[in-house]
């Protein structure tokens, strides 16, 4: 997102509250091609907003409520300040840390979505009120040990893992389609649900990751017959973390198909693309370990597969190889 003669403090606002966010989607949304980058920095924005709202645990449900509301009427009308400042006016107290920041920078987010061109615009919105619906609809289905289980099982935790993230993958999948179609891309219903399946397994690699981390906030993505809570703790259980595990490789499967549909000549998208999905297989390697509280990747590896995608993101065998040898170590972890 490099600025140009008609940026704004909106867009500066933007590029410097990302990293704090996601260091992440700071990486890898830069290499996306113009107008992309800037779409997409600022649905990640929208959609942190969101996840904000859904997150904040000391927010009672009639503010939750009216907290999505103000949500939604502020994206209908990001030319609006009022409708902004309402927005930021509904908060009992304001989130701490960079989350905090976002809320108190959501007029120049606003004022940055505004200023997209309606073709830009239009998923992003259709993304937000999707994912929002079903945020609404979340509920706990059970309480054990404390812990407030949100999904029943692995249907239901795709549903969720839908609406907070695959929402998202078909927002992107019709921003990519809208860039490419002039060089004669055609986005095939096949294609745009591999995206929607791309959105699930990254999700799901999160829930995976942080999960202990959840349940420690009294939340767990991660059905109760998946889990153990033997002993105070929590942890899934061998034969739930296999499952949960190869439930999620068959969306990141998927995944590959749709990046690998991707034009070789757009190396930006497949670069953005591969730098979430690479790194979400090899963290679900690390995990099938279960060795550790917050199964992680660390800095240095990242590094490395971000060279390696700088080298060889257009080299569809070499992409494929890549994918499946760690595909293939995860499972054999699992043994």
């Amino acid at each position: 997102m490099e600025p140009t003669s008609r940026d704004c403090g909106c867009w500066d606002f933007c590029r410097e509250i990302l990293p704090g966010v996601s260091r992440s989607f700071a990486l890898i949304i830069p290499m996306c091609p113009p107008p992309l980058d800037r779409a997409l920095c600022v649905a990640y924005l929208l959609c942190r907003i969101a996840d904000t709202i859904e997150d904040e645990p000391d927010l009672e449900p009639a503010a939750r409520e009216l907290l999505y509301d103000a949500c939604l009427a502020a994206v209908a009308r990001p030319e609006d300040p009022d409708a902004a400042r309402f927005f930021q006016d509904g908060w009992p107290a304001r989130p701490a840390g960079a989350e905090g920041r976002l809320i108190g920078g959501c007029r120049r987010v606003l004022e940055a979505f505004g200023s997209l061109e309606p073709r830009l615009a239009g998923p992003i919105r259709d993304c937000l009120e999707e994912m929002v619906t079903g945020m609404r609809r979340s509920r706990p289905v059970e309480t054990r040990g404390g812990v407030r289980f949100l999904c029943a099982d692995l249907e239901d935790l795709d549903r969720y893992c839908h609406y907070v993230a695959g929402t998202v993958g078909v927002m992107s999948s019709r921003l990519f389609a809208d860039h490419m179609a002039p060089g004669g891309f055609r986005a095939d219903d096949a294609w745009m649900e591999r995206g929607r399946r791309m959105g699930l397994g990254l999700q799901m690699t999160n829930i995976l990751k942080d999960c202990r981390i959840d349940a420690a906030r009294g939340v767990s993505f991660v059905p109760a017959s998946l889990v153990d809570l033997g002993g105070g703790g929590y942890r899934p259980t061998p034969t739930g973390l296999g499952i949960l595990i190869r439930h999620t490789i068959g969306h990141l499967q998927e995944a590959m198909a749709y990046v690998r549909s991707v034009p070789p000549g757009e190396s930006g998208i497949r670069a953005f693309l591969l730098g979430s999905l690479l790194p979400a297989i090899a963290t679900l390697e690390v995990a099938a370990s279960d060795r550790w509280e917050q199964p992680k990747i660390d800095r240095v590896k990242m590094r490395e597969i971000f060279d390696w995608i700088g080298r060889h993101a257009a080299d569809n065998d070499a992409v494929a190889e890549w994918f499946e040898w760690h595909c293939l170590r995860t499972l054999a972890a699992l043994a």
